[in-house]
């Protein structure tokens, strides 16, 4: 239903996370390199806390700021039918929130993180921004035959670090579609991409947020716009909101 790419695992690399289906798995898909994409749901604790989930809108985003991407994942399922079997699967559900251990492993703890993700709803599209601007991203999600929810983020920005990155092309285009900014920490190498379109019928926030855990500073970032053009900035001082337009510099908005 819906589909995100993020480097989940800091190797440089882009993964794949699919929603499917109830009765059946989201998928994470490990980049390994050479156009080969392997399976390792189960291994990476995904697979069974999705199985009787019917999902849709998705992204990996870091919740919690510790510098590891996260993963959400908006649920409901299709048919008000199914409340009246015994089955262990209803019409509206819960929201899953997977927290990435940075080891490879995801675990589940969307039941844990407040009544605005246990709160059952038959979701469909996420959308993703820090919407008031407090240095975590939040999450919007339209549900079907009722009102939108706001999610708001209250504990990344106490969490850790972060940097939020708003692009502009100049010779390039104007929305930065396709911009790959890549940060280099104390703790490794995040990268990000600027999507125009994001998982299931949304767009997210343009801007890139990084978490960064403990560092109060990004050695280097990496922007490579679409024409090949690399621009390079060092010492970054993390907790702000920055914008690049395309040759210029690093210019802080917050």
């Amino acid at each position: 239903m819906g589909v995100t790419m993020g480097d989940y695992d800091h190797d440089g690399l882009f993964d794949i996370y699919v929603t499917h289906f109830s009765d059946d798995y989201d998928t994470l898909y490990r980049n390994t390199g050479n156009g080969v994409f392997r399976d390792v749901s189960y291994y990476a604790g995904v697979a069974f806390p999705s199985w009787k989930f019917l999902g849709w809108g998705t992204s990996f985003f870091d919740f919690d700021n510790d510098g590891w991407e996260d993963l959400f994942v908006s649920t409901g399922h299709v048919y008000p039918q199914v409340d009246n079997f015994p089955i262990d699967i209803t019409f509206r559900e819960r929201k899953l929130l997977f927290r990435n251990l940075g080891n490879g492993k995801f675990a589940e703890v969307g039941e844990t993180m407040g009544a605005g993700l246990v709160e059952p709803w038959s979701g469909r599209g996420a959308a993703f921004a820090d919407f008031d601007n407090d240095g975590d991203i939040d999450v919007t999600v339209n549900n079907l035959d009722g009102r939108p929810s706001l999610l708001l983020n209250d504990g990344g920005n106490h969490s850790g670090h972060w940097v939020l990155l708003g692009l502009e092309g100049v010779q390039t285009n104007r929305s930065a579609i396709g911009v790959r900014v890549t940060i280099e920490t104390q703790g490794g190498r995040q990268m990000q991409e600027v999507y125009g379109g994001s998982s299931y019928q949304a767009t997210n926030d343009l801007r890139l947020h990084f978490g960064l855990g403990p560092e109060p500073k990004i050695k280097a970032v990496m922007v490579r716009w679409t024409n090949g053009k690399v621009q390079t900035f060092e010492n970054v001082v993390a907790d702000k909101i920055y914008s690049l337009r395309e040759s210029n510099q690093l210019v802080v908005v917050r």
